[in-house]
């Protein structure tokens, strides 16, 4: 997939999940890249990984926030669960699901 057109910054805060950042980054810059091919309408976005609990020893809560900036506006989605990899993907999906209907809202206008 090529990369996207615009800026997108991440963090992650998240010291386990360093040696396997850059596979984090890839899904995350893929899937944002093919939700703007086509449109112009994105201008940056923000990946954050975080791991603000640890519920038991060996159950960890993952969080992750997805920011898209659209104009002068900006759609955000945090999700939190116990896989890394499942916790960005809905994240990832709930903010695709968020600018597919800013878009709708915006062609009926």
């Amino acid at each position: 997939m090529d990369r996207a057109d615009f800026p997108i910054e991440f963090h992650n805060e998240i010291d386990d999940v360093k040696k396997s950042e850059n596979e984090f980054y890839t899904l995350a810059v893929d899937r944002l890249s093919e939700l703007a091919e086509g449109y112009n309408d994105i201008s940056g976005g923000v990946v954050n990984l975080k791991q603000p609990a640890k519920e038991h020893q060996t159950s960890y809560i993952y969080e992750v926030t997805i920011v898209v900036y659209m104009g002068s506006d900006h759609i955000a989605a945090t999700e939190k669960g116990e896989q890394l990899e499942s916790t960005l993907a809905g994240a990832l999906d709930a903010v695709e699901q968020q600018v597919h209907e800013r878009r709708k809202q915006q062609q009926n206008y």
